[in-house]
C-alpha cells in the first residue's frame, strides 16, 4: 500500500512530466492523471487546486536541482572546471526535464499569482548559488573588489534564463552548446589571472 508521501510524489512527478509533454496550457488535472496513471481526484486529495500542485512541483524540482548543483560545484575554485561542471549539470537538467518544465511555468504564470511568487523565490535561490560560485572564483582576483556579487549573480541568472528561453522557443539546443564552448575558452584566460597575494604569501 502506497504511503501518502509516495502518492504525493507521484502527483508531483506526473505534473512535471505533463508540463514537458503538454506544456503549461495542457497541464490540467485530467492530463496529469493520465500521465501519472491515477484518477484526477487524487490530486485534490493532496492539493487544494491546480496552482497548488504547480507551486509544489516547481518547489520540488528546484530544491532538488539546487542541491545537486551545490554538491557538484563544491570545492571547485577555477573557472575551467566550473564551466565543465555547469555544462554537465545543464545536460542533466535537460535529461530529467527540469528545464522544459520550469520554462513552461515561467511562460504561463500570471503576474501576482502564487505561482509567480514562487518563481521569484526560486529565482532568488538560484541567485544565491551563483553568488557562492562567483565568490569562490573571483576571490583574490585583481578586479574582485569592484564587483558587487549579488548584481553579477542576478545578471548571470537572467542571462541563463533568457538564453534558455530562446533555445526552448525555437528548439535549438546549439545555443547553449555554443555558450558553454565560448565560456570554456574564456575560462582558460581567466584562470591565468593570478590571485592577489596576501601579506607574506606568494600569488596563487
Amino acid at each position: 500500500m502506497r504511503s501518502v508521501a509516495d502518492t504525493r510524489g507521484r502527483v508531483l512527478d506526473a505534473t512535471l512530466a505533463c508540463l514537458v509533454r503538454h506544456g503549461y496550457g495542457g497541464t490540467t488535472a485530467r492530463a496529469i492523471g493520465q500521465v501519472g496513471g491515477f484518477a484526477p481526484g487524487v490530486i485534490y486529495y493532496h492539493f487544494t487546486d491546480l496552482d497548488d500542485v504547480l507551486v509544489a512541483a516547481l518547489t520540488t524540482t528546484c530544491e532538488g536541482r539546487v542541491q545537486r548543483y551545490r554538491e557538484a560545484l563544491a570545492g571547485i575554485d577555477r573557472a575551467g572546471p566550473a564551466v565543465e561542471a555547469l555544462r554537465a549539470l545543464y545536460l542533466e537538467d535537460t535529461e530529467v526535464g527540469h528545464i522544459a518544465a520550469v520554462q513552461e511555468i515561467y511562460a504561463g504564470a500570471r503576474p501576482g499569482s502564487r505561482l509567480a511568487a514562487q518563481l521569484a523565490l526560486e529565482t532568488r535561490r538560484w541567485e544565491e548559488v551563483a553568488v557562492e560560485l562567483l565568490t569562490t572564483l573571483l576571490t583574490g582576483k585583481p578586479f574582485a573588489t569592484v564587483i558587487r556579487m549579488p548584481v553579477l549573480a542576478n545578471a548571470a541568472v537572467a542571462f541563463y534564463l533568457g538564453a534558455e528561453t530562446l533555445a526552448h522557443l525555437d528548439d535549438d539546443s546549439t545555443r547553449m552548446t555554443e555558450f558553454f564552448d565560448q565560456a570554456a575558452r574564456l575560462a582558460v584566460y581567466f584562470d591565468r589571472i593570478p590571485r592577489l597575494r596576501k601579506r607574506g604569501q606568494q600569488a596563487l
